[in-house]
């Protein structure tokens, strides 16, 4: 999935090119390579380059060659290549001390050895594997909002791509918040900055995935990111990873949240779109209740998941009118909140403390207005079966957005 400096090592025609320091670092993400005798890169490097160094301009200037490799490691480059030979003939212990404290890894290459081939080599398996993730992003795009049938050919891709025949899937659905508003607030209309910041998401994502020893097949469509992640059965630590996404996330580019639906969880490739779907169907609910940075599971949906299903909403608007319509729009009429009393009111159990406190109004106006609206209603509110129904066309309201 990544380039690693660690995976490099492994690639052919570097076996002459050795880790001498910061080998704690060594799972950092190779994203491009350069080869540079500037020691200033604050221009034109962006984080995650490998960069060779022959020592042209800085020779055996210690303090040179330090400054310069605590600037790149704050620029969190992944590494630095430098070529033992005529103008640095061994990396400088200071230099390796340093790379060693902060995990920054150092490697050393033999003046001989061509510099083109090993970063062309580096940069080929960059390349190739920015394809195989495109061609398995289409694949899932394809498996997932397409209605294919799953032949023993798509299967066979499927396996080239990672899946696991014998493992379950769990789908994580990420979605960047208020994404169009964002853009549109700081009139940001360029393909390549919007590109960049859903780019960053997806490496921080599969980041993530990576650190969790996790395979996953994955796609992206708008604003939102697929992802079918492989479950070990005694350890299903699906809300860590989701958690750790959303953190990772907001830490790494600050003016970005994401809210995260978890699906369910199947064992086969033609149960991945129904998955998806609950994980879509979780987030939808955030949009209800208008929250922002959260994680919802579609099994935590409760009755929320029977009207996803009801394709005829008719029905529902009807009975909601038949018991919260006058109230809704006695508030409309008198601009008072008695409807948003009631649904505080009943989740608070009918504690008439509790909803005092939270609604920061005294006591006995919260009887008064228990008292009001129940003669609006023409109900008892002490009748379980009139709590019932009301509850639950509460829930309509909310899922047909009759109640902002």
């Amino acid at each position: 999935m990544f380039v690693t400096c660690k995976n490099i090592l492994n690639l052919p025609g570097l076996e002459k090119m050795k880790v001498v320091a910061g080998k704690g670092g060594l799972n950092k993400v190779i994203r491009w390579v350069h080869v540079t005798e500037v020691p200033d890169v604050s221009n034109w490097v962006k984080g995650g380059e490998l960069l060779f160094i022959t020592g042209v301009a800085i020779g055996n200037n210690t303090e040179l060659l330090l400054q310069f490799v605590k600037d790149i490691n704050m620029r969190k480059l992944a590494g630095l290549v430098i070529n033992i030979g005529p103008y640095i003939k061994k990396t400088p212990k200071e230099i390796l001390d340093f790379a060693d404290s902060v995990d920054f890894p150092i490697f050393e290459l033999p003046f001989e050895v061509r510099l083109i081939d090993i970063t062309q080599n580096i940069c080929r398996t960059i390349f190739t594997e920015k394809l195989e993730k495109e061609s398995m992003s289409n694949f899932m795009r394809e498996i997932i909002f397409e209605d294919v049938n799953i032949t023993e050919e798509m299967l066979n891709r499927a396996v080239l791509y990672g899946y696991n025949e014998n493992k379950n899937y769990c789908a994580l659905v990420v979605d960047i918040d208020n994404f169009r508003l964002y853009l549109k607030e700081n009139e940001l209309q360029d393909e390549d900055t919007i590109s960049n910041i859903k780019n960053r998401i997806q490496e921080t994502i599969e980041y993530v995935m990576y650190k969790n020893n996790k395979k996953c097949l994955y796609t992206m469509q708008s604003d939102a990111f697929f992802f079918m992640v492989p479950m070990e059965k005694e350890n299903n630590n699906i809300d860590y990873i989701a958690g750790t996404i959303k953190n990772q996330i907001n830490k790494t580019i600050c003016f970005i949240t994401v809210s995260i639906g978890i699906g369910g969880v199947c064992n086969h490739l033609r149960g991945f779109n129904k998955v998806i779907l609950e994980g879509r169907k979780a987030l939808e609910t955030t949009k209800f209740y208008k929250k922002n940075d959260c994680i919802i599971n579609y099994k935590d949906l409760g009755i929320f998941r029977l009207f996803f299903e009801i394709n005829n909403h008719d029905e529902m608007r009807k009975l909601f009118n038949e018991n919260l319509l006058k109230l809704k729009k006695y508030d409309e009429k008198n601009s008072s909140n008695l409807l948003q009393t009631l649904i505080v009111y009943l989740r608070e159990n009918r504690n008439l403390g509790k909803t005092a406190e939270i609604l920061y109004i005294h006591r006995n106006t919260i009887k008064y207005r228990v008292k009001r609206i129940e003669e609006i209603l023409n109900c008892d509110l002490k009748d379980e079966e009139v709590i019932f129904n009301i509850k639950l066309c509460i829930r309509i309201g909310i899922f047909l957005n009759l109640i902002k």
